[in-house]
């Protein structure tokens, strides 16, 4: 049965929750009925997981957590997450969005790592082929040797990804300008190599996975923060503020997983005196202009003043640019950006691209930090990319470094890892990337898509499906019973006032800034827009929520600020 009908998407989360966690068929439902995972949802996981002693709780809600509760609710085990702000909030909405087999990673003789990552983003393509798009990577050469040694380095990872059916192109010179024309003409060129690796929209792969977990018995609550950690003869207890709610809970458990990324260190120290010296923090910017400012036809690398690669990604009606890797110390939840970054990425192209943009075409930008291990004396973008998994103090497992593509297998052997403290081995015997997202794999969206009703406007439709899978099946069925719904909010295409309601009532959606930053890509991708936007769009979530006038103003004012504010620096030099 496709998995966007009876298998990630179809258990009621409420009555999964109440059934404290022992696994039922799930049931049958029609597929454009999506799940509830909302306010009301979130603050029942809440409830539940404090009623009882959990196998998990796995504090952070970013890439590594949600992979921890997906694989440790398959796996049988009663499992929660929480996180102290939105879902993908911190580091995992803020990358390059690119699921890649670590090629650079090459020079560093890392090739256990080459072959995890080449092999899981081909299994994330099965899991949800709308979040793991593959898209052509040009690396250009200034000499044949040049050519030669990316193309020897090519040679292995195509070995090392097994997959014979996508293997590197070396073209000439010619063929190198007539298949990207932005490159420059008087540049010295003598050809290039292309490649296959795959983009993401890192928040709602994030997202999806932690909706797949909850489909499978486990709990998610978002703005629910842990306080103090304390240990007892069950295994631990931990003091959970409800942020939304304002109300404390103590939830017990027999094994704490920390997947705080850039605050990892932070919920450590919560149960031990001392836990610091383990991360080092890089930061990472991005530009976004208009793709007809910056029209390049595939995913360019680009040689960086300094000699590191950058890269552009065309990215449908925008181009985006990346990125910076620099040691940060400073606020982890919004790192921000300077006009530094942003010179270095603009040189970066204008090494590589004819007639490049400058300063005054950014209409977007967004910046992270990477939780690294620390590794002394060498340069950010020389330390290893691979996790660490840590024990104690007491009954806790913490993880550290990682990388997007090879999220699962990261949370398989944390999960491994947890087991020893639960005491028991997995229920079931489950492999998880053979498990499609909630989005569905590619069988099951042709088929969601086939029964739903035909959109009058088929551009949109393209990118309803494109965005949420097979859940775009419930969006879909909304705008053909009112047309009105498909209106763009505020003037911005990408977000319709059928997808503010979905994702308020199916995507525990609860600030604006979740709905413009993470559930779509507007907020991050085009500024003026989202900001054009920011007023309807609070005013149609306050219908929602339950917002009074100041609480709506307050939503839309602070995300105008924080967007504007940030586009400002970005555009100092206009």
């Amino acid at each position: 049965m496709p998995a966007c009908r009876n298998d990630q998407a179809s258990a009621t989360p409420i009555v999964a929750l109440t059934a404290r966690f022992q696994h039922s068929p799930l049931w049958l439902r029609p597929a454009d009925v999506p799940v509830e995972f909302s306010r009301h949802t979130r603050r029942k996981a809440l409830e539940i997981a404090a009623e009882s002693v959990l196998d998990i709780l796995v504090v952070g809600g970013g890439i590594t957590g949600a992979g921890v509760l997906r694989e440790a609710a398959l796996k049988g085990y009663s499992v929660a997450l929480v996180d102290r702000s939105d879902f993908a909030a911190g580091t995992s909405s803020r990358s390059s969005k690119l699921i890649h087999g670590g090629v650079r990673y090459l020079q560093q003789g890392d090739l256990k790592l080459v072959r995890e990552a080449a092999r899981e983003r081909a299994r994330l393509h099965r899991m949800a082929p709308h979040l793991a798009v593959p898209v052509s990577m040009m690396v250009p050469a200034a000499s044949k040797g040049g050519v030669l040694k990316v193309a020897a380095g090519l040679w292995t990872f195509d070995r090392l990804a097994g997959d014979p059916s996508d293997r590197h192109k070396v073209l000439s010179r010619k063929d190198t300008r007539a298949a990207e024309p932005c490159l420059r003409k008087n540049d010295r060129l003598a050809g290039s190599v292309v490649f296959t690796e795959y983009v993401t929209n890192d928040a709602r792969l994030t997202l999806e996975t932690i909706k797949s977990g909850v489909a499978e018995g486990g709990l998610a609550a978002s703005y629910a923060e842990v306080t103090a950690i304390e240990f007892d003869t069950a295994g631990l207890r931990a003091s959970i503020r409800d942020v939304i709610g304002g109300e404390d809970l103590v939830v017990r458990c027999r094994c704490l997983v920390n997947a705080g990324g850039p605050w990892m260190e932070q919920v450590r120290a919560l149960g031990t005196e001392s836990a610091g010296g383990l991360l080092q923090l890089t930061r990472g910017i991005h530009l976004v202009v208009a793709r007809e400012r910056l029209p390049v036809k595939h995913s360019v690398v680009l040689r960086a003043p300094d000699g590191r690669s950058t890269f552009i990604v065309p990215a449908g009606r925008y181009s985006y640019i990346g990125t910076t890797d620099t040691h940060f110390e400073g606020d982890r939840a919004e790192p921000g950006v300077s006009i530094d970054d942003a010179d270095y990425l603009l040189e970066s192209v204008a090494s590589t691209i004819e007639n490049p943009p400058d300063a005054s075409d950014i209409i977007g930008t967004w910046s992270g930090v990477r939780p690294l291990l620390a590794q002394e004396g060498k340069a950010p973008s020389e330390i290893s990319r691979r996790d660490e998994i840590l024990d104690g103090p007491g009954p806790m497992v913490s993880v550290a470094g990682g990388k997007l593509t090879t999220y699962r297998r990261m949370a398989e052997r944390v999960v491994e890892r947890a087991a020893t403290f639960v005491g028991r081995p997995p229920a079931q015997d489950v492999d998880s990337s053979e498990r499609a997202l909630s989005g569905g794999n590619l069988r099951d969206q042709r088929q969601a898509r086939y029964d739903a009703p035909e959109l009058d406007d088929p551009e949109l439709a393209d990118r309803l499906w494109a965005t949420y899978g097979c859940e775009a099946a419930g969006i879909v069925a909304r705008i053909k019973d009112d047309p009105s719904a498909a209106e763009p909010v505020g003037g911005a295409e990408e977000l319709t006032r059928a997808e503010v309601d979905h994702c308020v009532r199916h995507e525990m959606t609860l600030t604006l800034d979740d709905l413009l930053r993470r559930r779509t890509r507007v907020g991050m991708f085009d500024g003026f827009r989202a900001a054009a936007a920011a007023v309807p769009a609070a005013a149609r979530m306050a219908e929602h929520l339950g917002w009074d006038a100041a609480r709506r103003d307050i939503e839309a004012e602070k995300f105008k600020m924080f967007v504007e504010h940030l586009l400002s620096v970005v555009r100092a030099t206009v």
